[in-house]
């Protein structure tokens, strides 16, 4: 006779997962509509398979929100000047501030063919795609970073130096949903070490190094220690650049003197972001670069594919298909990741569990 388990947990709709996550940030005092915003970002990546950015992320932000280090009344205020503008985000959650600022690029993109935005003082941001693919899926090809605390080593140095600071381009396409590259600078987004933290699992080798600097497979050590960047010193590089162009450039506000939500709870991030809008109407045309786009994608993808290679993918194509499966189908969150969000909610004193709860079926096996 086998061992009875426990049968997998039914989907969630996506619908049921941001009504949840959007109660948990409302209870903490953020308007309906940052709450909606913030629990669309979470849910989205949560249903395109990028759970280290997905509800994983709920807790500490609505702890931040309540203990008001990031402020859930704050509106961003945005200064121009010419094609350029500066957003203050007066620490207000990252997505809002975020979005302050891929609005005001775009506007001027559609006013001077080019808007260019940087961000000051705002926090944490989510998936930086959930906001390009929002200036693509308008006909605009736009470019987004973002700086973050340091948890990352430099290439051939011991101990952190720059963030995972991601980058993310989008590009409208005429046949599909937009192009979209989404990556941080990291071998692996520093979320997925905290994932498997949870999950009681190791790390693969080569995401992460421990406090002395040595490689590690442990989920905890590499959380104390150092994400590893890709690439070596490309991905360091890289990492190095953006810190510059967005925490120097924009506020002045660069490595340690960042905050980290996890680390420091209660300390202002001012972690900052750059966008750049172009108006492809501006050169080759909005309809003609999306066709363009098109042409070039498909030659692309029909390339026959490498031996152990099924298919040939686009930027952003496994999450796109992951996306509709879960529009169709809900999205099956672990019963930790259950646990937890109920108790984020029962923690934030929502009156009752707002999930689906697992089934208790037992099967053999």
């Amino acid at each position: 006779m086998g061992r009875p388990r426990m049968t997998p947990a039914d989907p969630i709709p996506l619908e049921v997962l941001r009504a949840h996550c959007a109660a948990v940030l409302g209870s903490t005092g953020l308007p309906a509509a940052t709450a909606d915003l913030v629990a669309g970002s979470l849910v989205d990546a949560e249903a395109r398979g990028i759970d280290s950015h997905g509800v994983v992320r709920l807790r500490v932000y609505a702890s931040r929100l309540k203990s008001g280090a990031v402020d859930p009344l704050a509106v961003p205020v945005t200064e121009h000047d010419g094609a350029a503008a500066r957003v203050d985000a007066r620490n207000a959650v990252g997505q809002l501030g975020a979005l302050t600022g891929l609005e005001a690029a775009v506007a001027l993109a559609g006013a001077h063919g080019v808007g260019v935005a940087g961000v000051a003082n705002s926090n944490h941001c989510g998936t930086l795609a959930y906001l390009t693919r929002r200036a693509a899926t308008e006909g605009f090809a736009v470019v987004a970073l973002s700086n973050a605390p340091p948890t990352m080593t430099y290439h051939g140095g011991r101990g952190r130096a720059v963030g995972t600071n991601p980058l993310s381009i989008a590009v409208p396409r005429a046949g599909g949903p937009p192009l979209v590259l989404d990556i941080a600078t990291s071998a692996t987004a520093r979320g997925k070490v905290i994932v498997a933290e949870q999950q009681g699992r190791p790390i693969p080798p080569g995401w992460a190094v421990d406090t002395e600097g040595r490689p590690t497979t442990d989920a905890t050590a590499a959380l104390a220690g150092s994400m590893l960047p890709f690439a070596g010193p490309k991905g360091s590089g890289l990492a190095m650049m953006i810190e510059l162009l967005c925490g120097g450039l924009v506020a002045g506000v660069t490595g340690h003197a960042l905050g980290d939500m996890y680390l420091h709870p209660d300390r202002q991030q001012r972690v900052s972001h750059l966008f750049l809008a172009l108006d492809p109407g501006r050169w080759l045309g909005r309809e003609a670069f999306a066709a363009h786009v098109e042409g070039f994608a498909r030659e692309v993808h029909d390339l026959p594919p490498a031996d152990g290679v099924e298919r040939v993918l686009l930027p952003g194509e496994v999450e796109d298909a992951a996306l509709a499966a879960a529009e169709r189908d809900g999205v099956r969150l672990s019963a930790a990741a259950r646990a937890e969000l109920d108790a984020v909610a029962a923690e934030f004193g929502l009156p009752h569990r707002r999930l689906p709860t697992r089934p208790s079926t037992p099967e053999m096996e």
